[in-house]
Order: structure tokens, then C-alpha cells, then sequence
């Protein structure tokens, strides 16, 4: 069964694209080389320039809880400058996934 967090970071104004470059590069690096990863979406909200939203992928509980002791743990701390406030969370089961490009 595959799970999902999905994390809401606020961000200081004007910090959001230096504080989530640093992010990106964690989770390009630390969630890929962990045991359990299955990938990430990060959503820069189009409404809001302080916010991005982060779902990550795990390949069960284990890897959840281990990626929130371990992965995520860790990004808090190296943003932590850029942050209005600590992230929420939420943990998901996956029902269904489908995602594509077509090429261009």
C-alpha cells in the first residue's frame, strides 16, 4: 500500500523561491536515496506567493515514519531561517495515481 504526505510550507514573504530552492535540493537529494521513496510533487500556490505544498510518496508505513524522523525532519531544520512557522502535515493511503506528460 502506498502512502502520501503531503506537507504546507509557509514561507517569510519574499523567501519562498530562496527557502524552496534549499527544500527542493534536500528532497532531490535525502527522500531519493532513502529506502521507501516513490517520488514527490511540489505545488508553488498560485495564489498565495508565501506557500508551496509538497506530496511525497512512500512505500508504506515504515518508510513514512522513518522519512518523518529522517527526510523530513532534517528539510525543517535546513529551512528553518525561511519559514513563517513550522509545516503542516497530513498522511494519506493512495486509492489511485495516474500521471503523464505528452511530449512537446
Amino acid at each position: 500500500m502506498v502512502l502520501a504526505r503531503m506537507s504546507f510550507w509557509t514561507f517569510k514573504n519574499g523567501k519562498r523561491e530562496e527557502g524552496f530552492s534549499e527544500l527542493d535540493k534536500l528532497l532531490n537529494t535525502l527522500a531519493q536515496d532513502s529506502e521507501g521513496f516513490r517520488g514527490y510533487m511540489s505545488l508553488l500556490s498560485h495564489d498565495n506567493p508565501n506557500i508551496v505544498t509538497i506530496l511525497t510518496l512512500w512505500q508504506d508505513d515504515d518508510a513514512l515514519k522513518k522519512s518523518e524522523q529522517g527526510v523530513f525532519a532534517r528539510a525543517i531544520q535546513k529551512v528553518q531561517d525561511f519559514l513563517e512557522n513550522q509545516p503542516r502535515i497530513e498522511n494519506y493511503r493512495v486509492f489511485s495515481t495516474e500521471l503523464f506528460q505528452r511530449p512537446q
